[in-house]
């Protein structure tokens, strides 16, 4: 948990406290042997019981695509935000999701705790936006290290190449990173390396889906011949790269793919020649921009690399991509 996660957090549980009487305690991460996926985990204590809960801190949260997976059943999840617009608050208590804002609004519901507040102001500042890391040049440069993550100990000129971001802007991602507490020095002998990387791939793959993929989309379209989602695993991939779920079926043999995901450098009249499609703005294909180059591990298959299929997968509300992205991530990533 960074300084701004810590800020959002202590301003939130402090007006609950104020409002409800109940006691919280901000406990040591790790307590309910989870992942390192969670920002923190705190203990509510009302007068008849208290509530142990794996939390998770945003800034501002405007859209129910972007929430963050409940981790384990049997644990109680809460999500704690600086804002949430209204409408979403009403979408999350439809759903039992566990919210709390700075202002002390939340819908907190398990067997043995209940305190729902909506009528509190959201009054103070907030908390800034997210530094240039998570903006689009900085969510290049974190898939390029985190994919390469020898590339922390070259030259910022190799940085710049790989992540095909301008040289200038190396340098101050890299202080923000180590800011943060993602990148950590070993001394002569290991030099830079990354700390706490699942939690930076996991922060990374939210970041991409709300900054990075709508700038890269360049529209939707389905086949001519309707077949042809039966057999697309057979088609060429020269010229492209299948995420989302058709890399999820192809790295884990697990999924079989309803939405059907590219990724190019070519025009997209070049593609639609090519695989014999038609602009459908209902239409279960996407064709997107790629934005890395192929000097990684992974050049000749047909996939996005592994890392970008795990984030598509992971932010999804459905299931069975979400239990693929955890099989990708135990195969590929950990």
């Amino acid at each position: 948990m960074n300084t701004k996660e810590q800020e959002i957090l202590d301003q939130a549980t402090e007006k609950l406290a104020l409002l409800t009487g109940v006691t919280i305690k901000t406990l040591k991460s790790g307590t309910a042997t989870l992942d390192d996926r969670c920002d923190a985990e705190i203990e509510i204590r009302s007068a008849k019981n208290k509530v142990h809960f794996v939390v998770e801190i945003k800034n501002e949260l405007r859209n129910k695509k972007y929430l963050p997976a409940k981790r384990q059943k049997g644990i109680a999840n809460l999500l704690v935000a600086q804002y949430i617009p209204k409408p979403l608050k009403q979408e999350l208590k439809s759903i039992n999701y566990n919210y709390l804002d700075a202002a002390g609004n939340c819908f907190i519901q398990t067997p043995e705790l209940f305190i729902y507040i909506n009528d509190q102001q959201v009054t103070g500042t907030r908390v800034p936006v997210e530094g240039k890391l998570w903006k689009t040049a900085g969510l290049k440069f974190l898939f390029a290290i985190l994919i390469q993550p020898e590339l922390l100990n070259h030259s910022y000129r190799q940085i710049a190449e790989e992540a095909d971001i301008a040289l200038g802007n190396v340098g101050g991602l890299l202080e923000e990173l180590k800011k943060e507490g993602y990148v950590l020095d070993g001394g002569k002998n290991k030099g830079l390396f990354i700390g706490y990387k699942e939690r930076l791939i996991n922060r990374w793959a939210e970041a991409y889906m709300a900054t990075l993929r709508p700038k890269l989309l360049a529209g939707n379209f389905r086949f001519i011949v309707k077949d042809q989602v039966n057999h697309w695993d057979q088609l060429e991939t020269n010229q492209f790269k299948w995420g989302g779920e058709n890399a999820g079926a192809l790295l884990t043999d697990f999924l079989r793919p309803e939405k059907f995901t590219i990724y190019t450098r070519e025009p997209k009249a070049v593609l639609m020649k090519k695989l014999h499609l038609i602009p459908d703005l209902n239409g279960n294909i996407e064709i997107l921009e790629q934005f890395w180059k192929d000097n990684g591990p992974g050049i000749h298959i047909p996939t996005v690399p592994a890392l970008l299929a795990y984030a598509e997968l992971i932010t999804s509300f459905d299931s069975r991509n979400q239990e693929t992205a955890e099989r990708i991530k135990m195969k590929y990533l950990d």
